[in-house]
């Protein structure tokens, strides 16, 4: 069996194809976020001969970290936040069998004096958990085949 080892040209193909994804599914705010993790860099510790304490470095993330940054804040993003919708939705629905409420939340803006109801029916949730659930499948396999380049 052969062992994927993704270099780092695989690893900046596989990141702009995220990104597109992200930009087409209107989560461009998600990218751009981890573009300017990226952009500010990483600080590690360098020791220096003859010093006791060791010096701070300012350094690139490598196309692999760079990957790894964008599959942590996509899982974060999107699949965690699925979790909370999740269990949004389980709470309101409760609250509808004990009260007259609806499982709905509502936003007003103070600016536009406009009002936006949010629903959130269980059904819904739970077929969106399941999607979420086969993309983290997708993004832990990913995360291994760059981590294993890594390591």
């Amino acid at each position: 069996m052969a062992v994927t080892v993704m270099n780092e040209q695989d690893c900046l193909t596989v990141y702009d194809q995220l990104v597109e994804i992200l930009n087409q599914l209107q989560f461009a705010w998600v990218s751009q976020q981890v573009f300017e993790v990226i952009s500010a860099g990483k600080t590690v510790e360098e020791m220096v001969s003859g010093r006791k304490s060791p010096d701070l470095k300012l350094t690139y993330y490598t196309p692999q970290e760079q990957l790894l940054l964008l599959i942590h804040a996509i899982k974060k993003a999107v699949v965690h936040a699925v979790d909370l919708e999740l269990e949004i939705a389980r709470h309101l629905s409760e609250e509808v069998m004990t009260s007259d409420l609806q499982p709905e939340i509502q936003f007003t803006s103070s600016f536009e004096k406009k009002t936006q109801d949010l629903k959130f029916p269980v059904e819904l949730a739970t077929h969106r958990q399941k999607e979420a659930e086969t993309l983290l499948k997708l993004l832990l396999k990913l995360e291994k085949e760059v981590q294993k380049d890594v390591n």
